[in-house]
């Protein structure tokens, strides 16, 4: 049941090249068990067709998951890194998610999630990357 607006900008610098994007969508937004959920579709203007990613938000982590053609589970904590599953087209792999910034201003009527995190395999520097969600209701 689609109930809410989604943009999500996202900002990933690797290499010392930066690539910005923009994706509009339609999605769920609930509060459920003290955690906000929000549920969408990925598109291929994502490269994940055929996906669905959900976003779990407490009040001091966000965990995503992507299901579908591949499976990625990813944990955003303020200064901690987690080990993660991340699976694409040519695979799976675990990497490193070290976020700086985790904050959120959800309420039922909808809100905005702020992330800055890093992303690293095998302890190397992949890319820095930069997440703005808005809901609107």
């Amino acid at each position: 049941m689609e109930n809410c607006s989604i943009v999500l900008k996202i900002k990933q610098t690797a290499d010392g090249v930066t690539d910005e994007s923009e994706l509009y969508t339609r999605g769920e937004f609930r509060f459920s068990k003290g955690s906000y959920y929000i549920d969408y579709d990925e598109s291929e203007a994502t490269g994940y067709e055929g996906s669905h990613s959900q976003l779990k938000i407490d009040d001091n982590m966000l965990t995503m998951t992507r299901t579908g053609t591949n499976f990625t589970g990813l944990v955003f904590e303020n200064g901690v890194r987690h080990y993660c599953h991340y699976g694409t087209e040519y695979g799976e792999c675990m990497v490193g998610i070290t976020t700086s910034l985790m904050k959120h201003n959800l309420t039922s009527g909808g809100g905005e999630i702020r992330l800055k995190y890093t992303v690293d395999v095998n302890s190397g520097l992949m890319t820095e990357n930069e997440i703005h969600i808005k809901v609107k209701m």
